[in-house]
Parts: structure tokens; C-alpha cells; sequence
């Protein structure tokens, strides 16, 4: 998805002091954020993670849709409504510090098609692992790229995922 030049110059003037800030952050706890997209698929991948994962995992869920998702899961999970986003689709500031406060060591972004919201998250949180599926300019915002072929098949996104980071 491309950015007009007015949204480029607010994202510009918006989150610079992210990128200043975040190569002074050193301290992880070891845990892993999961970032779920919208879609069906995203009840399947949550309850895959939540049984096979042996560390911790916290689950981004929208928080119109949790009704949709076991307590289990919702329990282990951070709610985020159309308030944590500005008018771009963008994590509003006070949001990325809120996930910042939890010293994620993993980001994963599991929104198989570029999510402004996700991949700016994920960027500016600046955690040791960003993890999202490969789309147009997906190397901007992850340092580990999964492949596309994989966002049909769980148990082999699940594996892949595996392969980088502890879970």
C-alpha cells in the first residue's frame, strides 16, 4: 500500500522520536507479542499458538471481535479499539508506548496482507525479532520476512515461526 505525500510527511513529524528512542532499549522479558489479523483464519492460528507455544505468548486482538475467540485466549491477550488508531490506520502514540511498557523480545505480525497498524507497531516497538509475512516493502517494517506460501497452512507458519524465535 502506498503513502500519499501528506500522509508521508505525518508519519514523518508524528514517530520520529520512536526511531531516536529505540536503540536505547536493551531489556526483554522473553516474551512474545502476536499481532491477529481480522480474518477467520486468526481464531485457528490463536488457538494453535496457545496450545503449542511453550513460552509466553500475548495475543493483539481488536477488541469488536473477541467474543469470537475462547477465554483462554482472551485472557493472554491486549485489546485495542478504533481509539488506539489515528485517522491513518496508524498506532495512535500512547498505544506503541503502552506495548512498549511490556518489553516484548518478539513481535509477530501474522495479517497476511500489509496492515498499517500492525507493521508500524511492530517497527516502532523495536523489539529483538519482527516477524510479518513478505509484501511489497515488508523489509522496511520486519527483520524476519516469512514467506507467503505459508499463510494458508497453520501447523506450517506455526513451524516456520518456530525456526526464528522460542515459542
Amino acid at each position: 500500500m502506498e503513502f500519499t505525500l501528506k500522509e508521508k510527511l505525518i508519519i514523518a513529524s508524528k514517530y520520529h522520536k520512536y526511531k531516536l528512542s529505540i536503540e536505547t532499549k536493551s531489556t526483554f522479558n522473553g516474551e512474545t507479542l502476536v499481532i491477529l489479523p481480522d480474518g477467520d483464519i486468526a481464531f485457528e492460528m490463536a488457538q494453535l499458538f496457545y496450545e503449542k507455544s511453550t513460552k509466553k505468548v500475548t495475543f493483539l486482538i481488536k477488541d469488536s471481535i473477541c467474543s469470537f475467540y475462547s477465554n483462554d485466549i482472551i485472557q493472554k491477550s491486549i485489546k485495542y479499539t478504533y481509539n488506539d488508531m489515528n485517522t491513518l490506520g496508524l498506532p495512535r502514540e500512547i498505544f506503541i508506548k503502552k506495548i512498549i511498557s511490556y518489553n516484548f523480545e518478539n513481535i509477530i505480525d501474522l495479517n497476511a496482507n500489509f496492515s498499517r497498524f500492525g507493521a508500524f507497531l511492530t517497527f516502532y516497538c523495536n523489539p529483538k525479532v519482527r516477524m510479518g509475512f513478505n509484501y511489497d516493502n515488508s523489509k522496511k517494517y520486519y527483520n524476519v520476512i516469512l514467506d507467503s506460501n505459508y499463510q494458508q497452512d497453520l501447523e506450517g507458519t506455526f513451524k516456520m515461526v518456530k525456526q526464528f524465535i522460542k515459542i
